[in-house]
């Protein structure tokens, strides 16, 4: 497996409380082409960006939440998804935060106070997620 590449600094947040947690559905052509394009946690006033390009994992920090668009040149429709409200999750407190090599990528495993957890897998440059 390959050392994992980051860009922009992992957030501190172990031990705090996601009080949102969004996705970005990727659609072209009326198929899902991607079920987690992108992944959005709000936590305390400040929207966390995670993502994943080319093998290498990113973090950055938003203002403001995220909101569905479309690229028409591409004909592709970019659809939020409330992650919190489809897999029945609380507010919960973010237990943990580890990032692993997997063959073809990288994933992201975030575990919650209650034991659950929720793994972003990136394979071939397509993020799926699993809880």
């Amino acid at each position: 497996m390959e050392v994992l590449e980051f860009n922009g600094a992992v957030p501190a947040i172990e031990g705090k409380v996601v009080t949102e947690l969004l996705c970005i559905e990727m659609w072209c052509d009326g198929n899902l082409e991607e079920q987690a394009n992108v992944i959005y946690l709000k936590i305390d006033e400040c929207w966390y960006r995670h993502y994943f390009d080319c093998g290498i994992i990113f973090w950055r920090c938003d203002s403001v939440s995220p909101n569905s668009f479309s690229m028409d040149e591409l004909n592709c429709f970019f659809k939020v998804v409330n992650l919190k409200e489809k897999l029945s999750l609380g507010s919960l407190e973010l237990a943990s935060l580890s990032f692993h090599s997997i063959e073809g990528g990288s994933k992201s495993v975030f575990t919650f106070s209650d034991d659950r957890s929720i793994t972003f897998s990136n394979q071939n440059d397509v993020t799926s997620y699993m809880a």
